[in-house]
């Protein structure tokens, strides 16, 4: 285990919250806690427990002291991981001295973390499981050893109630994103010019891992539906991961790949989300994308999937479109819709914007967990 960085430990008699993850990569679940504790800083003082991961390096920019730890992994050595993994919560709580301990997406964290300290309170947010027998084990752990349970839309509170969580210990709240800074939409435009897209071009762009169940390989389909119809459009592709080879050999084949760009990972994507025309996001499964409420935020109108929570925050018809996951035909002719029609994507991405102001702000997020906090020290 290393020794604690990012930053010192100071109370000065605010809540002290100490955060775990079950990995530091720069997904949703990173930003959705880089946001919460921002939002939270002059309420509680955070401190953070993670394996290594580039998401560390923003924290550390936050004034967020962190310690590493090997991430747990199910397999022939869990039980030495969870023992390790215990031990080094045990000492940093002993060293931090938190009020309760926040678990983001890892049940096998919590179980730790309860071993370690079984007097500190637990919260939980679930961030969305890949398949239903997660669900059910993590409800089973959830029901014996955390307070409450905080379900990022009202989706994945229906969905960790229909697998076993206690209802009454179930509480929703959306995730929330800062609004841009003024800035934001000059660099927007300087970064177009940069990729070399052309005045006229309608760029389309999506924020996520490149994972299959990303649905990706259906955005790049969809542009070749649409590119002899909208010979502007250009997909920007904002992320990394396993099938981004795949997704550029996919490119190639499909005759598009000269109107595709892919950045790879990006530390901050706000410039990236400012040049884009609208935002497109084709999962399979989704809890409550942060990516989508950034778009929204920088008055972007959005063509999604109807999966988990997306429906609740775009709004179809209105603040963006919706289509069936795996549906080309459906995705091409929503994208074909908006990219044809600048003056819709204008009137969608201010309806995004002021729904945004409305229900997805970081306020509004941090505001509502630490209710949560308040709440569960007071039963204790």
């Amino acid at each position: 285990m290393d020794d604690l960085e990012g930053g010192t430990i100071e109370t000065q008699g605010k809540l002290a919250v100490l955060y775990e993850l079950p990995f530091a990569n720069l997904g949703g679940t990173e930003k959705h806690l880089l946001t919460l504790v921002s939002a939270l800083r002059h309420e509680v003082v955070p401190c953070l427990i993670a394996p290594h991961g580039d998401a560390l390096r923003l924290f550390r920019d936050l004034g967020v002291p962190y310690r590493t730890v090997q991430r747990l992994s199910l397999g022939l050595g869990t039980r030495r991981e969870l023992r390790a993994h215990s031990a080094a919560l045990r000492e940093l709580v002993t060293e931090f001295r938190p009020s309760l301990i926040h678990v983001h997406g890892g049940m096998e964290c919590a179980v730790a973390a309860h071993l370690a300290a079984p007097k500190v309170p637990i919260v939980f947010t679930i961030h969305g499981y890949p398949d239903v027998a997660s669900y059910v084990i993590s409800g089973l752990l959830a029901n014996r050893i955390v307070e409450e349970v905080i379900c990022v839309s009202e989706a994945e509170r229906r969905t960790a109630q229909r697998y076993g969580f206690r209802k009454d210990r179930l509480t929703v709240i959306r995730n929330g994103v800062a609004p841009p800074v003024p800035a934001a939409s000059s660099r927007g435009r300087q970064l177009r010019e940069r990729l070399g897209f052309q005045q006229d071009a309608v760029v389309i762009g999506t924020v996520s891992r490149l994972e299959r169940q990303k649905g990706t390989a259906h955005l790049i389909s969809a542009l070749a539906r649409i590119h002899h119809e909208c010979p502007g459009a250009r997909l920007l592709l904002v992320g990394d991961g396993s099938m981004r080879r795949d997704l550029e050999r996919l490119a190639v084949s499909l005759g598009v790949r000269d109107k595709v760009v892919f950045t790879g990972a990006l530390l901050d994507p706000g410039d990236a989300l400012e040049c884009m025309d609208m935002f497109a996001l084709p999962s399979f499964r989704e809890a409550l994308p942060m990516a989508v409420l950034e778009a929204m935020a920088r008055a972007k109108p959005v063509v999604a999937t109807a999966v988990g929570g997306v429906p609740e925050a775009v709004v179809h018809g209105e603040t963006g479109l919706l289509v069936p996951p795996g549906d080309d035909a459906a995705l091409a002719s929503a994208l074909l819709t908006l990219a044809s029609d600048p003056e819709k994507r204008r009137e969608m991405g201010a309806l995004g914007r002021t729904r945004f102001e409305a229900s997805f702000t970081a306020d509004a997020m941090a505001r509502q967990t630490l209710e949560v906090y308040r709440r569960v020290l007071a039963r204790a």
